[in-house]
């Protein structure tokens, strides 16, 4: 079972945007891990150093309560920073003797002494200091005692970090930008010669037309190589094309001549045998001419199709009506026809420039191939005209019909398909068809299914010379 492909510049614009989403995913989970470490230290640092500024503000009443002197508020603020640090006094039970205290923790119960915490008060965070305050050097005892509380809001920290994390994300939209433009990039420096190559081969395979070698100007090497590889490929079919043409026209014309004296022969021997009355010698002749006759359409045929294969040979054209050529094409097909069908027709008058020999090679193919493999009693029609900038030559038929791969093969030069179907032919007729079809750059176009008959459409464009 064959896997779907992806081409290698999705697949490489893939991989590279994994990597990168990976990189930058990791990358920012270090830098949010680096941050929040270093956010700590600040905090710690900053409020460490306000609890050692705070001692030296702290006085006392005469019941030794502590307070904070005015001067500590008198101070000079740091011009380099802009958050707002909480200081306050705390007694053991839990009062608040003297300082600030956010709004959103002024009902939150007692805190224990610690050197950092983190203090969640509904919407914000902080991060706060606690400290053991004496009301003098000495011992004294657990109710002289009271706490040094430093608090800072945790966003006001991050606030230290928003030119960090805006030049991260800048540097992060940089690379996203470089990815993008590195993804058109690699289109048009590789899918797009890609494409190119590939459709000129298609069109090189379609038409058998080797003769124009491929072209990529790209500043990649391998490309480079494969156009070249494809050129000397190119060059070696049409050298055995060549070849291939040049036997068939020779041998062709090498038994025109012996084949015409064989069937010129047979006709002398006939009116011999005729005349002495020899009926079975008469019957040997028979086949003996019907053998020649097959082998001289043979010769025919291949010469036709040598002829079309020769670029520097001269075809005349003219102006010649579908109608007729179609017309009394079908009324010779018809007298001879030896099968009980009935013949119905679609003719318009339609003026196409071609070779009329052309066109009644293609009449007298489509129409012999529908008599040949129609039932008795079926039905064929013909049609011709002009339908979508094309001039057109339909035939259908009832018969058998084919599968799908008998109809990627039945345009072969000496296919004749199904083994049991009848021996009559070479396998030429359609081959010769779409010749003729491509050489006027048209095609032959099937339409058919297994016991539902077949549709063949032979179309040129209406612009064709």
């Amino acid at each position: 079972m064959l896997k779907r492909k992806i081409s290698f510049v999705t697949y490489t614009i893939i991989i590279t945007a994994l990597i990168l989403v990976v990189g930058i995913s990791c990358l920012l989970v270090i830098q949010n891990n680096l941050m929040k470490d270093d956010m700590n230290l600040m905090a710690y640092k900053k409020l460490t150093q306000e609890v050692a500024q705070i001692r030296r503000y702290i006085v006392y009443d005469s019941q030794k309560k502590p307070h904070i002197d005015d001067g500590f508020y008198d101070r000079e603020d740091d011009p380099d920073s802009n958050e707002q640090i909480y200081v306050f006094l705390q007694g053991n039970d839990g009062e608040i003797l003297d300082g600030e205290v956010p709004e959103e923790y002024a009902d939150n119960p007692d805190i224990s002494i610690r050197d950092l915490m983190h203090i969640d008060a509904g919407k914000v965070k902080y991060f706060a200091v606690v400290r053991q305050g004496r009301t003098d050097k000495e011992p004294l005892k657990k109710t002289s005692k009271y706490k040094i509380c430093v608090m800072v809001s945790v966003r006001d920290i991050e606030s230290n970090y928003s030119e960090l994390l805006y030049k991260s994300y800048c540097v992060i939209g940089i690379v996203l930008i470089a990815f993008v433009i590195y993804a058109f990039a690699l289109r048009k420096l590789i899918a797009v010669p890609m494409g190119s190559l590939n459709r000129s081969i298609d069109k090189s395979v379609d038409n058998l037309d080797f003769t124009e070698n491929l072209e990529y100007d790209g500043p990649f090497k391998e490309l480079d190589m494969l156009t070249d590889a494809n050129n000397n490929l190119y060059r070696k079919v049409h050298q055995e094309l060549e070849r291939q043409a040049e036997f068939n026209a020779n041998v062709s014309h090498e038994l025109r001549t012996p084949v015409a004296v064989m069937h010129a022969q047979c006709q002398l021997s006939r009116e011999i045998a005729e005349k002495n009355g020899d009926e079975e010698m008469l019957e040997s002749i028979e086949v003996f001419e019907r053998q020649t006759s097959r082998m001289k359409g043979l010769i025919e045929q291949l010469l036709q199709m040598s002829v079309m294969d020769n670029e520097n040979a001269v075809i005349a054209v003219e102006d010649v009506d579908l109608l007729d050529a179609v017309e009394s094409v079908c009324d010779d097909v018809e007298y001879i026809c030896k099968k009980n069908l009935k013949f119905t027709y679609d003719l318009k008058p339609t003026m196409v420039k071609a070779n009329m020999n052309h066109i009644v090679i293609v009449v007298n193919n489509l129409m012999s191939n529908a008599v040949k493999y129609s039932n008795d009693g079926g039905n064929i029609h013909v049609s011709c005209g002009v339908k979508n900038d094309s001039y057109f030559i339909s035939v259908r038929d009832e018969g058998r019909g084919m599968d799908k791969s008998t109809k990627e093969k039945i345009f072969e030069s000496f296919y004749r398909g199904e083994p049991d179907r009848s021996a009559e032919g070479f396998g030429l007729g359609l081959s010769q068809v779409m010749q003729i079809a491509r050489y006027y750059g048209g095609i032959v176009d099937v339409d058919s299914e297994p016991g539902k008959g077949s549709l063949f459409t032979f179309k040129i464009p209406v612009n064709a010379e």
